[in-house]
């Protein structure tokens, strides 16, 4: 199985980032037999476009054959091509990657099958933190 995992530096001590499409990271984890064997940290490329950061970088994803993502929010464009591609999604927000991984691999990871509402400016209540 190959699971790509948002990420801020890459590494399995990293985080996993709470956004996907804009994540600066993604490590990409082999596992096999239920154990890690392999690390592969990746720039997310797609994370400075306009627009379209999330579907570009799914896309992306499923060309280098990624069977799972794990991430903190996705929205619905990403999700409806990772779900199209067979992807499936996990929330694995405070955890490590490495901490992220292992719980999949116990399957105690929530799949995430809707889109992630937005959090817009400071405060979530949209514009740029002003009431």
């Amino acid at each position: 199985m190959k699971v790509a995992v948002s990420t801020t530096s890459g590494g399995l001590d990293d985080k996993v980032s709470e956004v996907f499409g804009r994540a600066v990271s993604f490590t990409i984890v082999d596992v096999e037999d239920g154990e890690i064997k392999n690390v592969e940290v990746v720039r997310n490329d797609f994370a400075v476009r306009g627009g379209g950061a999330g579907v570009a970088v799914s896309q992306f994803l499923a060309d280098k054959g990624v069977n799972a993502v794990i991430t903190g929010n996705v929205g619905p464009n990403a999700l409806g091509v990772l779900s199209s591609a067979g992807i499936k999604v996990y929330r694995g927000s405070g955890l490590t990657v490495k901490e992220a991984v292992e719980k999949l691999i116990k399957g105690e990871l929530e799949e995430i099958t809707s889109p992630s509402q937005p959090k817009m400016g400071r405060w979530r209540r949209g514009g740029r933190g002003q009431w």
